[in-house]
């Protein structure tokens, strides 16, 4: 989604401490099974951990070897042990921190977790008390959400769980969302179910995001939002592999060739249209609208918090007898390139290489072509526009009107508003941030910033982003702009429509038309506050219609070109 906020300057790990559960882990036929798991942070792989699951009448084991490379912490192995009834028995993790030896030695008896830990010369032991339910959940051990997968499963939305996070304490969650989805993969689909769990961390809310089979819950992925943090069974993680989320009877999926690689994409039509064949003559041509998601490693449904945003607003595009493209960001799903190389100019070329595609299909209306970039997708969108004449509309959706490191800085003071903190202590994490978004852009000024933080924020996109400024970039668009944006937008408030359109007003050539849909927030859907914390309760919201309603009445009024 298009969630800048994804670059803060927390500490990238070390962020749970617990969790609480109900019904125990069921256990279930006797399996021994391996599985691979890659580690990747903000679309840098980071490691990989190597997992082993034996469960049979004497309980469930889980161990794992491998882990987190760098930042100064080194996963040997782990083992986590459950008994016949899911309680938590023994969990033991062997790690190195800073070229120092990490052992955590973890028995529960009595109620009560006993931790000896020992790293380097030094032993201590902190005892807390444990549900007899509880889940074993350590930092930077990702294998020990298995146990988690296999306890969620069986579970319905707003079932309790409790974490334990050795050796520092037990955290409570909500099962807030449980869907189930379909994972395409060049051997066929695969059936998942995935859960949404809230956790209170602390006072400060946090989400973890975790699919498993259907049938046998074993994990597929497991995603800790807060951190960009995301691990993917590895048979999982090639461009052949997407979620499918939104589906529509006539979808067409296919690959467009760009620079270097190919496209993953689907494409909508209206009901009762497909794709032409290569004898078919006198095709009607159809307008057409070519989506553009937002920041992160999103696929082409664009799915935040539960919410597909592209895939909905696609099928209502398409209702409405557009011909609507959508495809995973380079790097993500079925599409080739480079995440952690690419630039926001990057994705603009991304764009025009689907425009230019779609040219040469029989179907398309090559004088009416549509880009609708939402969020950072709406800065990308003017971008490609800028440079191609072959776009002849543009639609921006919550996108941003500011300097990109001004964006960022809003986005963080409306962040630790809501932060029980010190004054001192927000002004201090506002400095940090501004230091960081410095040397990211001069190369400079990294001392004292965690290592954690830099190579979170070191990248070639977040650089782009933060040099992003809309004023040169619009003078250079004359396509007919529509800019649209949600009343009850907090991540990227209204009053940045607000700019863009001043912005356009001023340009030589191109006509401009803002509208402001009360009542939805980013993600495009009807909220009560529109916060950021809001989000993780909207789970099953829809697209709202009108935003569709009006882009589509727009696009009508648009001559072709």
């Amino acid at each position: 989604m298009g969630a800048v906020l994804r670059h803060c300057t927390c500490l990238l790990f070390a962020i749970l401490v617990g969790w609480q559960a109900s019904p125990a882990v069921a256990q279930q036929a006797t399996e021994d099974w391996t599985a691979s798991y890659r580690i990747v942070v903000q679309g840098r792989n980071v490691g990989s951990e190597q997992v082993t699951v034996v469960r049979d009448a004497e309980g469930l084991a889980i161990r794992s070897s491998g882990g987190i490379a760098g930042g100064g912490y080194v996963l040997r192995r782990a083992e986590m042990v459950y008994g016949p009834t899911g309680a938590p028995i023994r969990l033991r993790t062997e790690a190195r921190l800073k070229d120092q030896p990490l052992i955590v030695d973890t028995t529960v008896a009595d109620g009560k977790a006993t931790n000896r830990v020992t790293q380097g010369e030094t032993a201590s032991e902190v005892t807390h008390p444990i549900a007899a339910d509880a889940i074993f959940l350590p930092n930077n051990v990702f294998a020990a959400a298995q146990g988690l997968a296999y306890r969620v499963n069986a579970l319905q939305a707003g079932a309790k769980v409790a974490l334990y996070v050795a050796p520092q304490a037990q955290v409570m969650g909500t099962l807030s969302g449980v869907t189930d989805e379909r994972m395409q993969t060049a051997s066929g689909m695969h059936e998942l179910r995935r859960h949404v769990i809230d956790i209170d961390n602390a006072g400060t809310p946090m989400v973890l995001l975790l699919w498993a089979e259907k049938a046998t819950g074993r994990m597929v992925r497991y995603s800790i939002t807060a951190a960009g943090v995301d691990v993917v069974r590895e048979d999982l993680t090639s461009v052949f592999t997407r979620e499918v989320k939104e589906f529509r009877e006539n979808d067409q999926a296919l690959l467009i060739p760009a620079l270097g690689f190919n496209i993953g994409a689907t494409i909508s039509r209206p009901a009762g249209r497909v794709a032409p064949g290569k004898k078919d003559k006198n095709v009607e041509k159809l307008p057409v609208v070519v989506l553009v998601g937002g920041s992160g490693n999103v696929d082409r449904d664009t799915i935040a918090y539960g919410i597909p945003v592209m895939g909905q607003l696609a099928g209502q595009l398409a209702d409405a007898g557009f011909l609507v493209v959508r495809y995973d960001k380079r790097g993500v799903g079925q599409s080739g390139g480079r995440a952690e190389s690419a630039t926001l100019s990057d994705y603009a070329d991304d764009v025009i290489s689907v425009v230019k595609w779609l040219r040469e299909q029989k179907d398309v209306d090559d004088r009416r072509i549509a880009v609708v970039g939402h969020s950072e997708g709406g800065a990308v969108a003017l971008l490609a526009a800028s440079r191609a004449d072959d776009i002849k509309a543009i639609v921006t959706i919550a996108a941003p009107g500011v300097k990109g490191n001004e964006l960022v800085l809003e986005q963080q003071r409306t962040a630790l508003e809501g932060l029980k903190l010190a004054d001192d202590e927000k002004q201090r994490r506002v400095d940090l941030q501004k230091q960081v978004m410095n040397a990211v852009i001069t190369g400079q000024g990294w001392d004292g910033v965690p290592e954690a933080v830099r190579k979170q924020a070191d990248t070639p996109w977040f650089r782009s982003f933060l040099l992003w400024d809309p004023a040169p970039v619009m003078r250079k668009v004359d396509e007919p702009l529509l800019i649209l944006h949600g009343a009850l937008d907090r991540q990227v408030p209204l009053q940045n429509a607000e700019v863009l359109n001043g912005l356009a007003l001023h340009r030589k050539k191109g006509t401009t038309t803002m509208v402001m849909v009360p009542g939805i927030n980013h993600l495009l859907v009807p909220a009560k506050t529109g916060e950021v914390a809001e989000y993780g309760s909207l789970q099953g919201a829809k697209v709202s219609p009108e935003v569709a309603r009006q882009i589509v009445e727009w696009l009508k009024q648009v001559p072709a070109r």
